[in-house]
């Protein structure tokens, strides 16, 4: 079945690669970021999130308009200032809180108005989710929050299936301009084959983090349409 598939934050890295592989699959993508990616058969929506909630909502509604209906949502952007809290500026602070996580719920409230067929959703947050690090507290705050938020969406039997995947370190343009020694990190193909394979299957609910020297998957949960636990067997996972 042909579906339309919206990659918010789909201009770069893993969230491109999912972009052409679900391309490839014959699916209508849109991706949305600050400037249009190389790929004919997807489509391209402006969208740069800031500190402004109204502006963002705005801009949501916008997205949605040119792109309707979602079978399913990919949520893949991210914005990292690092500091202590006393550092970093309050408009800094809004746009990490609007990125990282009142843009992903806006997005799921208006697009589950939308529909009259349950929304399949995947979160792609980071290791900054259950890893708390000094100079990242807002970050780190809004990634376990993304993740939590994941957590309590699957309690609703009328959404879909939700995955929320933790990626620890990708080598992508996120890191550009930092002092980040990205040659021990994910490959953004590699991480994106493995969303692909999490995504796919019977289940309500799966949490997995994606970790680094060596590559490997550690499904951390999996639950079915009941809110049972799901075992795997998969010798490329570890249920822990």
């Amino acid at each position: 079945m042909k579906k339309n598939i919206l990659i918010v934050g789909g201009t770069s890295g893993v969230s491109l690669e999912l972009a052409k592989h679900y391309a490839n699959e014959g699916h209508n993508v849109c991706v949305t970021g600050r400037k249009q990616p190389d790929i004919e058969e997807v489509t391209f929506q402006n969208f740069a999130m800031t500190h402004d909630p109204i502006q963002l909502g705005q801009d949501i509604d916008r997205v949605l308009e040119c792109f309707d209906p979602v079978h399913t949502l990919v949520y893949a952007a991210g914005f990292l200032q690092r500091g202590h809290i006393d550092e970093l500026e309050d408009n800094d602070l809004g746009a990490m809180v609007n990125v990282g996580l009142l843009a992903p719920m806006l997005l799921i409230q208006r697009l589950k108005r939308r529909s009259d067929f349950p929304l399949k959703i995947i979160l792609i947050t980071s290791s900054s989710q259950y890893t708390p690090r000094e100079l990242e507290p807002a970050y780190c705050a809004t990634k376990s929050g993304l993740g939590m938020l994941g957590a309590s969406l699957v309690r609703d039997q009328s959404l879909g299936k939700v995955l929320v995947v933790a990626p620890s370190g990708i080598r992508t343009s996120f890191w550009d301009n930092t002092y980040e020694d990205t040659k021990t990190m994910l490959d953004p193909i590699w991480v994106a084959n493995q969303i692909v394979e999490l995504s796919s299957g019977s289940f309500k609910y799966k949490y997995a983090k994606l970790l680094r020297n060596p590559e490997r998957v550690e499904v951390v949960e999996c639950l079915n349409n009941d809110m049972m636990p799901i075992t795997t067997h998969d010798p490329a996972t570890q249920l822990v």
